[in-house]
């Protein structure tokens, strides 16, 4: 599964780079222009971001991955299952990309069930059949409960109130810098990841009684 580790920290990194920048950009704002300043142009960013990381979101991860589409002629099997599975999830039928690794594992991205894309490991293939039937149902568990939109969503939350915090206590450094002050702005940050993390969380509980429910009934 070591694809998927550099997924998650890949994607990781870049969230925390970016809060990161917004962090930086709000306090200049704050220092320069003043806090209502600050707050807007925070808050757009992270909007800005956030909005073009769903819409974008399954060509990043395909990039990450270095996925190829798979061919009509490929694995006939795997893309008959998919069918399948997603007949019985009531989701369209998802875009299909191949990862070249022995790992057994899967992932899914796309703004929308219909732009969904589920990308598997070519080591999938060594899987028994109820094994590959519960991996694939809850990817397609994922994209019928729109959880990019949800995520996307949890986190542009998290996010914004990192970026009120910091504003506010940017303007109170300002005039009255104290630990207090010092301290809430680097906790506001931690916080709005954890926030994140925690509800990813709770969407793959989420998505493990979606794949149950999937499979039992065909």
């Amino acid at each position: 599964m070591r694809w998927v580790r550099r997924v998650r920290n890949t994607t990781t990194g870049i969230t925390t780079l970016l809060l990161l920048a917004l962090i930086v950009l709000c306090a200049v704002a704050t220092l320069l222009c003043g806090g209502s300043t600050a707050l807007v142009v925070g808050l757009g960013g992270v909007v800005a971001l956030d909005g073009a990381a769903y819409w974008c979101s399954d060509r990043v991860i395909r990039a990450v991955t270095r996925a190829r589409p798979l061919r009509s002629g490929d694995a006939p099997w795997l893309r008959a299952l998919v069918i399948e599975l997603a007949g019985q999830a009531r989701t369209p039928f998802p875009r299909i990309a191949v990862i070249d690794t022995s790992s057994s594992d899967a992932l899914y991205t796309g703004r929308d069930p219909d732009h969904a894309t589920i990308l598997v490991t070519t080591g999938l293939a060594c899987l028994d059949t109820r094994t590959l039937r519960g991996v694939l149902a809850h990817e397609l568990a994922h994209i019928r409960g729109r959880d990019t939109l949800l995520g996307t969503v949890a986190m542009t939350l998290a996010v914004a109130s990192a970026v009120v915090v910091v504003v506010e206590q940017v303007t109170a450094l300002v005039g009255r810098p104290d630990a207090d002050t010092l301290a809430q702005l680097l906790v506001a940050p931690l916080a709005a990841l954890l926030l994140q993390r925690a509800f990813s969380r709770t969407r793959e509980y989420a998505a493990d009684r979606g794949s149950v429910q999937v499979n039992s009934s065909s």
